[in-house]
């Protein structure tokens, strides 16, 4: 129920023009007891050289009651609404059963397509958690933006291109055996890569011998390239499985490499239109006019550099799927290339350059000693989710009425989701240091908190479906007409425009917030009203415990979590 809407349009045609009042006009009060909406009055006080409350009082003049708005209240610049609970409530309700899990979807994104290059692992290294908060945030703006309508092509810019690469084949060429690389895959292959490198301190001949066998990759020697394409498969086949398990998947894998070959016609268009400058034999654009330094888009040595294939990769983008925007989900430490690179493009007279976007968030790390990283290694991801899973599953073991194949399932739900939702439970800029403890508390502001409210409602209406026949709902507003009630459904109803605004500021938080507040709102309400006696069933009342379940099902499906039926 757009609730602000049907407030704006109470206001007669004048005073939306002449006070350009629209849906973001229309505020929440800290308290109930100043209204259940409030349109601050401060931003005409200059113009129209009045006082905020007397702003506030000429809106009244201008304002139609009808039955959703019982009264209004001019109270210190604001102008508050008092609106008709049991309409609101009964409609909202309705609304949210009636939609069953498509509440809130929308299709402003029809016919529009988004790109979004997100997770982009470098298969020469282990996924560690630097990772993480692509992948997640990514995942769960493509999952916003298909809920709104879009079509969204995922996009896994893998690093399957370099010097790393003429390592790992130098050192298995080297030390390296068939038959270990078979059995131990990439752990393997890490192993290797870290002997070279401690070797290579010592005896620079290494490095020439990368740079050769990288040149022969290049150039698909039928002794090298083999390898190098067995090094990639071990690789995506290791990332899969952690992709697996976080339930993500990719519509392309197209990395590095294949835009090896791509990149002459962007370098000789920028040469043509006199935007590319020598610089000590390198190549730039100079963006020093938009206070964005040198973009370096060729080396000393001819080779080629991120921006350059960047660029060659936008433009086979575009090609193919004419998007509507691009994002590019990656940490703030690239803010300055991405600046670069789409002036670039801009200067290159390319109209999608505006529709390009970098997606940044802060540093999420681990708390020294709390998971220990490999000798010489980074803290792997796949260590960190199965660390998670396990001491959920010392948590779950303890329920009895679970058997070992539900405890399984449980512990892995949720312990991928306790670290999946640690990455967008707050803000993506602020850095995050994960607690494990913390993202497992089950009373705390956690993705099992969230989990175990559904599972709550599952189970009210599994034990309701065996004392009634079917599951239909004549509405009783006295059912419900509790200030607890109508807190859980207004806090419902704020779903649509939560997930319209997380699309707008690309800001995955917003879900994962009012996902707690109407958690916490449904447990309120069913602490204070009885669902069921013997066989004396509130359908009203159970009519909100499926509607809280399907939202919370559905907004936990955007996060990328599972909503369990049991824990």
């Amino acid at each position: 129920m757009d609730i602000k809407k049907l407030i704006i349009d109470c206001f007669d045609d004048n005073a939306k023009v002449n006070f350009n009042l629209n849906k973001e006009s229309i505020s929440t009060p800290p308290n109930t007891n100043m209204g259940d909406y409030c349109l601050p009055c401060f931003a005409w006080v200059k113009s129209l050289k009045k006082s905020p409350q007397e702003v506030a009082t000429i809106l009244t003049t201008n304002f139609n009651y009808t039955k959703i708005v019982e009264r209004t209240e001019v109270v210190g610049g604001y102008l508050n609404f008092f609106l008709n609970k049991k309409i609101v409530t009964l409609n909202i309700l309705a609304e949210i059963i009636a939609s069953k899990n498509n509440f809130g979807k929308s299709n402003v994104g029809e016919n529009k397509t988004i790109c979004l290059d997100f997770s982009s692992v470098n298969l020469a290294k282990y996924m560690h958690i630097g990772h993480l908060s692509t992948t997640v945030i990514g995942n769960c703006l493509r999952n916003i933006f298909n809920f709104l309508g879009y079509k969204t092509i995922a996009i896994n810019y893998i690093g399957d291109y370099g010097t790393p690469f003429g390592k790992m084949i130098t050192a298995y060429k080297l030390w390296g055996n068939e038959k270990e690389l078979n059995e131990k895959g990439v752990d393997y292959i890490q192993d290797l890569y870290i002997k070279f490198c401690k070797e290579a301190e010592t005896d620079e001949t290494l490095n020439e011998q990368a740079r050769i066998n990288f040149a022969k990759i290049e150039k698909k020697d039928s002794e090298v390239y083999p390898l190098y394409e067995k090094f990639i498969k071990i690789s995506k086949d290791e990332i899969q499985n952690i992709y697996k398990l976080l339930n993500i998947s990719f519509d392309s894998w197209r990395g590095e490499s294949y835009y090896s070959d791509k990149m002459e016609p962007v370098v000789n268009e920028l040469n043509e239109k006199g935007l590319l400058q020598d610089s000590n034999g390198a190549k730039i654009v100079d963006l020093s006019d938009f206070n964005l330094g040198a973009c370096l888009i060729r080396k000393s040595d001819g080779s080629s550099l991120y921006a350059t294939r960047d660029l060659a990769a936008c433009e086979d983008r575009f090609k193919n799927y004419k998007f509507h925007k691009s994002l590019y989900i990656t940490d703030v430490s690239q803010k300055l290339h991405f600046a670069q690179f789409f002036k670039v493009l801009d200067l290159l007279g390319r109209d999608y350059a505006k529709n390009l976007h970098h997606i940044y968030y802060g540093r999420f790390s681990l708390p020294n000693g709390k998971i220990a990283s490999r000798m010489g290694k980074q803290a792997i991801l796949k260590d960190i989710l199965n660390y998670s899973i396990s001491k959920t599953k010392e948590i779950v073991n303890n329920n009895n009425k679970l058997t070992t194949e539900e405890k399984n399932k449980i512990a892995t739900s949720v312990g991928v989701g306790a670290v999946v939702f640690s990455a967008i439970r707050n803000e993506k800029i602020k850095d995050v240091v994960f607690d494990l403890d913390e993202a497992l508390d089950f009373n705390g502001e956690t993705s099992p908190y969230i989990q175990y409210t559904v599972a709550r409602c599952f189970s009210i209406i599994n034990k309701v479906a065996s004392i009634i026949k079917n599951s239909s709902y004549e509405l009783d507003y006295n059912e419900i007409s509790d200030e607890s009630s109508y807190e859980l459904i207004k806090t419902l109803n704020k779903f649509p425009d939560t997930v319209l605004l997380a699309s707008e500021k690309f800001e995955p938080c917003l879900i994962s917030r009012l996902l707690i507040d109407i958690s916490k709102a449904f447990n309120k309400y069913y602490s204070n009203n009885r669902v069921f006696n013997e066989n004396d069933v509130k359908r009203t009342r159970l009519a909100l415990v499926e509607a809280t379940k399907n939202v919370l099902q559905q907004g936990l499906t955007i996060l990328g979590i599972e909503a369990l039926e049991k824990m």
